[in-house]
């Protein structure tokens, strides 16, 4: 018999696990597992690989609710003693990783050595930074032709409340206008439409010429189509390398106000 599907949420105690949670229990995951896991680093902390380091089961003062309707088959409360980003980081059997994006946890500064900056770098599955716990109706899925975009759209498609989604927004930077009519513009927004077609919502594709950076580009969009979700890939350097170069993961997650999800190919 094969395994559900897992989510694994990242939970820290903080008022942005709390939004996170709310809106994970938000959508229906029907047929998935939850592993709701919290990491604790003691001050020396066990050695790889002991038994204190390895998540196993626990009740926590307040467990995490949920609702009948998220349909969740199972969810399983886990702690361990170990620095998060080994924990968390390690997950690569992972289907979906979900964090809070604000308070005094795990995504509180984005800084170089942080959880959020190892999670936002080496995502071992795709990655989803919720800054606010309101339904998914408007997505905007930023694709580039590159590996790691099409992981993103891969990870949007695999969602199992995608049907409940009203409108898909696919969309390009290009930083010209002659951006606008190369053939390989058309064909990357007609590769990740295909992959959503037939999914439920309604799919439409955009060429944005760049206002100042891409990620700004890109917030200021989902911005203008008050969207719930953002969905790009962890760097950019794609088949039209000039339409989203280099990364903007960083960026986008630490100013969009709404949630974002992040994929790396081969994760």
């Amino acid at each position: 018999m094969s395994q559900p599907p897992v989510l694994v949420f990242g939970d820290d105690g903080s008022p942005g696990a709390d939004v996170a949670w709310l809106w994970v229990c938000g959508h229906p995951w029907t047929g998935w597992r939850a592993e709701v896991i919290t990491a604790v680093t003691p001050p020396i902390g066990p050695p790889p690989g002991s038994a204190a380091a390895v998540p196993h089961p626990w009740e926590p003062p307040e467990p995490r609710p949920c609702f009948d309707e998220t349909a969740f088959v199972e969810v399983a409360h886990l702690r361990a003693e170990a620095d998060p980003r080994a924990l968390l980081g390690g997950r690569t059997d992972a289907d979906l990783l979900v964090v809070g994006a604000r308070g005094e946890g795990l995504l509180k500064e984005l800084h170089l050595g942080s959880t959020a900056e190892y999670l936002l770098h080496h995502p071992p599955a795709p990655l989803l930074v919720v800054t606010r716990a309101t339904p998914t109706t408007v997505v905007v899925v930023a694709a580039d032709g590159s590996p790691h975009a099409r992981a993103a759209v891969d990870a949007l498609r695999a969602m199992p409340w995608l049907d409940t989604v009203s409108r898909i927004e696919v969309v390009t930077v290009g930083d010209d206008h002659e951006d606008w009519e190369a053939p390989d513009v058309h064909a990357v927004l007609d590769e990740a439409a295909s992959v959503l077609a037939g999914a439920g919502p309604e799919i439409a594709t955009r060429q944005l010429q760049a206002d100042g950076s891409v990620a700004s580009t890109l917030l200021e969009y989902s911005r203008h189509v008050d969207a719930d979700l953002l969905a790009l890939g962890t760097r950019g350097l794609g088949a039209v390398r000039r339409l989203l170069m280099g990364s903007t993961a960083t960026a986008v997650t630490a100013r969009a106000e709404c949630p974002v999800l992040l994929a790396r190919a081969g994760a």
